[in-house]
């Protein structure tokens, strides 16, 4: 497990469960690895609220029978961002598997040096996965869309030279993705996950990665 990590939020399903087949959705939850346990602490549904912990536990093992589950771990920092991030491929019907038989890959925060850039455009899962459980939703000013329905952005255009990576990618819903293509707005990533924004106006406004409920 990293190192300075304080807690697992272990169900991270992302995108990857159709409860109900016939409704093309797909949902991702968000669930405490004490309450998956039988702690107390409330889950997630994204999109949806909050869980109290026996719903969120029901949710848990319908999830472990569906086949197309895909189980995700996040640790976290002390300060409640996202740390590093596993996910454990193929069903698991017996429910979550056991976080400390996977390998974590970490969530950069601060200076990159693009060990996790893809040559591509698109970023595929693991990046995704990373980029998203660094920034749960996103990332314009006071938007909750949930990130597993969001764009992954190139925050400098990929045919500007921007690369697909950690430190130039961010989750953006379609309305804000149009927004920020729009004349007289400027967006720039001055640290992974770190998302100045600029109106036409003139007037900026900053968000940070997301900060989990300890």
């Amino acid at each position: 497990m990293p190192p300075g990590i304080r807690s697992l939020r272990p169900f991270r399903q992302r995108s990857y469960w159709d409860p109900c087949p016939e409704t093309g959705r797909r949902l991702t939850l968000t669930i405490p690895w004490e309450t998956s346990q039988g702690g107390g602490a409330p889950g997630e549904a994204a999109g949806f609220g909050l869980l109290d912990p026996e719903s969120a536990r029901d949710l848990l093992a319908a999830a472990a029978r569906h086949p197309d589950t895909r189980w995700c771990y996040t640790a976290l920092a002390p300060d409640g961002t996202a740390a590093a991030h596993a996910c454990a491929p193929g069903p698991h019907p017996g429910g979550p598997p056991d976080p400390r038989t996977l390998k974590f890959n970490t969530v950069i925060r601060g200076p990159c040096d693009h060990a996790q850039a893809r040559p591509g455009y698109r970023p595929g899962r693991k990046l995704r996965h990373l980029v998203t459980a660094r920034n749960a939703t996103c990332t314009a000013p006071g938007c909750g869309q949930p990130a597993a329905r969001c764009d992954l952005d190139h925050t400098t255009p990929w045919h500007l030279g921007g690369l697909t990576c950690p430190c130039n990618t961010a989750p953006l819903c379609r309305h804000h993705h149009r927004v920020k293509q729009a004349q007289g707005w400027w967006l720039e990533m001055p640290e992974p996950g770190v998302l100045q924004w600029r109106t036409p106006a003139g007037r900026t406004h900053t968000t940070t990665p997301t900060v989990y409920p300890m």
